[in-house]
């Protein structure tokens, strides 16, 4: 007769039970232990950035919070945010304690993948209670910005600037958190009366009188007067004012001659290529001239991608450019079109904040500063620790500015 095997898996099958029943029992005791440890740590950082913070509770982060925030805390002291931002690189995780009357009270980094030389030249400057933000509020906000450092501090200075707008959100207040783009775009949007297009800045062959800059789409232009955004459709009509904050109204009389003066001349530019002088720089790859005597000449400059005069370097890559140059020799307006340049240092070259500086400029303007020289907060074209990206864009203004002097001196005859 056959021995049962019935009594093994009886036993196996208690011991399984007995052991479920001990590690339930372990984590009953253990789980509110590991669960106040993880508390007290998480209040320790808390407290580490908000002093006099009492009682906190967990924040919910919505889509009105500024893009990155993606933890909060509201205490009896104030507020507590943490921000996921990219520096140099991505996952930059900071913290940062607002007091009740918005002002910072600390922050800190509490991960990061930045290259250490740079975290070392940032996050001792900016962090803790004496830290270069403590003390400081929404109002005028300006982020500080450290030399050799420039995209971790700037994306230190935009999450702590997040801190603060999501401060006054969870406050009860309402703060703009869109970014100058956006706004940009939306502003645009509500001059022309349309929703959702995209405009792009018309680069100026004519100097319009009173107008800043235009932006255009497909449905019509918006051109800046100072503050005010004016759209104009397809016909050449003016259609609304709009300002930054979202208000429109009609446009005025006398911005409606602004603006019609201005359309005559945007409307009815026209560009006729003309040969390149022979003596002008081989930088120069194209010039065309306006019905009133400007230049434009597309520019391929030397930068951090073709480092030197013999153009060797094995990338390859130039910044392309387009700069107006009016009748009297002044810079109408600079564009550039193409850049490879440095992530967060050199690529600036390729933003309007960069190009606009060069306005109204003359060929004695564009300076170039040596390398082993200090350059002044007067010379045209610097882009904090790009000094190749600078210089290669300032020698080819130069050359544009020859190119100018051959074409209009009679250096082509």
């Amino acid at each position: 007769m056959k021995k049962s095997n019935w009594m093994p898996s009886l036993v196996l099958g208690c011991i399984c039970i007995v052991v479920a029943l001990l590690l339930s029992v372990v984590n009953m005791v253990t789980a509110p232990i590991i669960e106040a440890a993880q508390s007290a740590a998480a209040n320790a950082a808390l407290l580490e950035v908000l002093p006099n913070g009492k009682n906190f509770e967990e924040i919910e982060i919505t889509s009105d919070y500024p893009a990155g925030v993606i933890a909060g805390y509201r205490a009896d002291g104030g507020f507590v945010f943490q921000m996921s931002v990219t520096g140099k690189s991505s996952g930059l995780v900071i913290m940062c304690g607002v007091d009740a009357e918005g002002k910072v009270t600390g922050t800190k980094v509490i991960a990061n993948e930045e290259t250490p030389g740079y975290a070392a030249k940032v996050f001792p400057e900016v962090e803790g209670q004496n830290g270069k933000y403590t003390g400081m509020d929404l109002a005028g906000f300006e982020p500080y910005l450290v030399s050799g450092a420039t995209m971790t501090s700037r994306a230190y200075g935009e999450a702590i600037k997040a801190a603060l707008q999501s401060a006054v959100l969870a406050a009860g207040g309402s703060v703009d958190v869109r970014n100058p783009e956006q706004i940009l775009q939306d502003t645009c949007n509500a001059a022309l009366g349309t929703e959702g297009k995209t405009f792009e800045r018309w680069f100026a062959t004519e100097y319009l009188e009173g107008v800043n800059n235009v932006y255009t789409c497909d449905a019509g232009i918006v051109m800046i007067l100072g503050d005010k955004y004016v759209g104009v459709n397809g016909e050449g009509s003016p259609v609304l004012t709009a300002l930054e904050d979202g208000t429109t109204s009609e446009v005025s009389a006398d911005d409606k001659a602004v603006v019609q003066a201005a359309y005559a001349l945007y409307s009815g530019t026209t560009l006729t290529e003309v040969e390149r002088p022979a003596d002008a720089s081989k930088r120069v790859t194209k010039i065309e001239v306006t019905a009133t005597g400007n230049y434009v000449m597309y520019m391929r400059a030397a930068g951090n991608g073709i480092n030197g005069e013999d153009y060797s370097h094995p990338s390859g890559e130039y910044i392309e450019f387009m700069v107006c140059i009016s009748a009297d020799g002044k810079i109408i307006d600079v564009k550039t079109t193409y850049q490879s340049e440095s992530k967060g240092y050199g690529d600036a070259c390729a933003t309007d904040a960069y190009t606009e500086q060069f306005k109204g400029a003359t060929a004695d303007k564009i300076v170039i500063t040596p390398e082993h020289e200090s350059s002044t907060s007067t010379d045209l074209g610097i882009i904090s620790g790009s000094t190749i990206t600078s210089n290669g864009y300032q020698r080819a203004l130069q050359q544009a500015f020859a190119a100018f002097e051959l074409l209009t001196k009679g250096g082509n005859e």
